[in-house]
């Protein structure tokens, strides 16, 4: 049975750190440049951000107990990170995001489940291929691939945003390999076409979701959270600003290839042979996904939790992740 929530007004903390989920935190920051530098050379693997960001990166991710690692498939080299202890629990990023966006999400869950935070091809440390397939469909065949590769054949998984579509599509391609769903704000969904970015895009053709330089991500970042993060090194946000800077003309492609599918995932998902259970998170504020295309979904999935969640944008799990990974550990308890 359907149960809608709305989740408590929760105070933003100083040492929270979001932004694409990649800004390292006060302890990963200061772990980074404490001991770091001394133990460990500036120099990460191919593909992620380098230097001193990149070593806060690293930091982060050790702090959140996971370790990256990487698989090749048709092509595409491709990071993820893992940690943790339990049943598979695969999550995947938004458009433009990339396996970092859950670091502190996956912290709170890393005693309760075994978590995946994939790279999708195409985004974060992932290979770029300039003429590939960059679909739904396609990314949800591959990450099938990614996971039979890993050795993983029922998991948990969850997705924000472009993920969420991909979370969706797979567990129609694949219903007897998913345990439960989790939707953290999903693309794919009619109702939330309403939205300010994709009003913005339907009037003027403008992506709001690439960036041809700093001051454009910086929009970026104040568009996707309704609250910018209290603490942010500048060399950390200058990289990624630079990665994205040199990703804007592949992301515009990406971005109106979407556009020209039908926003399908509810319709998808009733048709299929899925039949598990779905929890759906969206924030109130979210200004990129209308929050309407929550009920929407819901009315598609017989066994669906909506939580809306008040002073949130469209990255609810970066946002404010302890309160959205205990929301999702008490409905998966209340599972078995």
């Amino acid at each position: 049975m359907k149960s809608f929530t709305r989740a408590q007004q929760h105070p933003h903390s100083a040492k929270q750190l979001t932004g694409l989920g990649l800004w390292a935190g006060r302890l990963a920051l200061g772990a980074a440049l404490v001991t770091g530098v001394a133990a460990c050379s500036l120099q990460q693997p191919e593909g992620e951000i380098q230097g001193m960001a990149g070593l806060a990166i690293a930091a982060e991710r050790a702090w959140c107990g996971l370790e990256r690692r990487e698989v090749e498939i048709d092509g595409f080299k491709v990071p993820y990170l893992t940690g943790g202890q339990g049943e598979p629990l695969v999550l995947i990023h938004g458009f433009g995001g990339s396996k970092d966006n859950f670091n502190r999400f996956a912290r709170e869950l890393k005693n309760h489940f075994t978590v995946y935070s994939i790279d999708v091809p195409g985004f974060g440390g992932s290979t770029r291929v300039a003429d590939a397939d960059y679909r739904i469909n396609t990314q949800a065949d591959r990450v099938h691939t990614i996971l039979q590769k890993i050795g993983l054949t029922k998991v948990h998984i969850g997705g924000n945003s472009m993920g969420g579509w991909i979370s969706g599509a797979y567990a129609a391609r694949y219903p007897d390999e998913v345990r439960s769903i989790l939707f953290l704000a999903p693309a794919g969904l009619q109702a939330s076409r309403k939205s300010e970015v994709l009003k913005t895009y339907d009037t003027t053709g403008k992506i709001v979701l690439t960036a041809g330089n700093r001051a454009e991500f910086e929009n970026i970042v104040n568009t996707v959270m309704y609250k910018r993060p209290a603490f942010a090194p500048g060399f950390v946000v200058d990289a990624m600003a630079e990665r994205a800077i040199r990703d804007q003309a592949l992301n515009q492609r990406i971005y109106k290839d979407f556009k020209a599918l039908p926003s399908d995932l509810a319709s998808t998902l009733k048709a299929s042979n899925y039949i598990g259970p779905a929890m759906i998170v969206w924030g109130q504020n979210d200004r990129v996904l209308h929050v309407d295309g929550a009920a929407e979904l819901a009315a598609a999935l017989p066994q669906a939790k909506v939580m809306i969640m008040d002073q949130t944008g469209h990255v609810p799990m970066m946002e404010k992740p302890k309160e959205v990974a205990a929301a999702y550990l008490a409905w998966e308890a209340g599972l078995k």
